[in-house]
């Protein structure tokens, strides 16, 4: 999860890549220590056919007695014997640097001489584990990321996949993109997920023994359809070279026999279109989701039809907002509120709302207000006015000013 974690703090050929005895005999070495501090631990399923791994990935939640929030880093490192941490609070990774003591991989045949070649390139000799441990807020996350994280590129995959079918599948769950607005939630559930995408549990549990068994499996959800198929352009993520797996996946598409679910008859459009809905009637969402388009939909009419500019230039108040929202405060009321005045919008014209606000502006006793530069133009010329007033009544008299008494 993590990559190459420490490359600010250990060269790159510090961190060898584990060949797949060794790696085995660190998972079996670092779960239990996990298991000591964590109600749930766990490591993603490994993709099929790996030659090697760049890490250990774990994924833990639940701490035990005498912790309840989290466990100190502090602690994890020693239970894991670790001379480095990239310590992240909460639920997020923290990378662990655990040594790899001389000879470790003697036993594993073969292994003797690839650590001591990893020594070498390694510089000084000292060479480390990487071990990244995912902290998850609940069991429910666990579940969903422990799914979403096995097997490689699976998941990754998935989600390329269901995008392709205009809905978005991540370790958060199921939704459905509602542009400008936030995606709409359909379920957190992968059980019901896979249910309504017809992929079967059974294998995935059963464990795929190649890459190509993954690609069935992934390619066998409902609506998949390779002639459609695309991983770039508008909507999806560029991805790492290193994802290969998720590569190979794109080019195996390729060659696969289109899929034969109605669907992939119709335009893009209109297959997005059924699928939202199959999938907001599967979940039972369709309500929720029409509900909320209403409610957004009523909240921009108002604000079109009544919003507080509006008001203010109906009822000349300037920049008296205090006045403005006191009028609109009562129109509200009268109206029987925001349900009320939608009411009102629908059975009747802008010119008869703008009555009932000049009404409201009455009988309140709020009074009209000049604009501001109106009502500085208008003193200047009360005071010029006056001065020249006062002017002509000043009489020179013997080569002597006086002023004659103002009336």
């Amino acid at each position: 999860m993590g990559g190459n974690a420490f490359g600010a703090l250990l060269s790159a050929t510090a961190f060898p890549r584990l060949p797949p005895p060794v790696y085995r005999a660190l998972k079996s070495r670092i779960f239990p220590k996990l298991a000591e501090l964590y109600a749930f631990v766990s490591v993603p399923i490994e993709a099929p056919e790996k030659q090697d791994h760049g890490d250990l990935d774990l994924l833990v939640c639940g701490p035990k007695p005498p912790y309840t929030t989290h466990v100190p880093h502090e602690i994890v490192k020693r239970a894991l014997g670790a001379e480095h941490v990239i310590a992240m609070d909460g639920n997020r990774t923290s990378n662990y640097a655990v040594p790899i003591r001389r000879g470790e991989w003697e036993p594993f045949v073969g292994n003797a001489f690839v650590e001591e070649h990893k020594r070498e390139l390694a510089g000084d000799g000292e060479i480390y584990y990487q071990v990244d441990v995912h902290v998850c807020l609940d069991k429910p996350e666990w579940d969903r990321i422990l799914f979403f994280h096995s097997y490689g590129d699976l998941g990754m995959i998935l989600g390329l996949i269901t995008r392709n079918n205009g809905i978005l599948w991540g370790e958060k769950g199921l939704k459905i993109p509602d542009p400008p607005n936030p995606p709409f939630e359909l379920s957190d559930s992968f059980e019901e997920i896979t249910r309504f995408l017809d992929l079967p549990l059974g294998p995935f549990y059963e464990g795929f023994k190649t890459k190509s068994n993954v690609f069935e499996w992934a390619a066998s959800m409902k609506y998949f359809d390779s002639r459609k198929f695309q991983s770039t352009g508008t909507g999806f993520r560029k991805v790492k070279a290193e994802r290969t797996m998720y590569a190979e996946f794109v080019e195996w598409v390729e060659t696969t026999k289109p899929s034969s679910h109605p669907y992939n008859q119709l335009t893009r459009e209109e297959k997005f279109d059924r699928i939202r809905e199959d999938a907001l009637v599967f979940f039972n969402k369709k309500k929720e989701f029409e509900d909320l388009a209403k409610s957004r939909m009523d909240k921009a009419r108002l604000k079109e039809a009544f919003s507080g500019s509006r008001v203010r230039d109906w009822t000349g108040l300037g920049e008296y907002w205090k006045g403005v929202k006191l009028i609109m405060d009562e129109v509200r009321e009268r109206l029987g509120g925001e349900q009320g005045l939608l009411q009102f919008l629908d059975d009747h014209t802008e010119d008869e709302l703008k009555a009932v606000v000049l009404q409201v502006q009455s009988d309140l006793g709020i009074e009209t207000r000049l604009p501001s530069d109106l009502q500085s133009l208008e003193n200047l010329l009360e005071k010029t006015t006056l001065t020249t007033i006062v002017k002509e009544k000043v009489v020179n008299v013997d080569g002597k000013s006086s002023c004659d008494t103002l009336p």
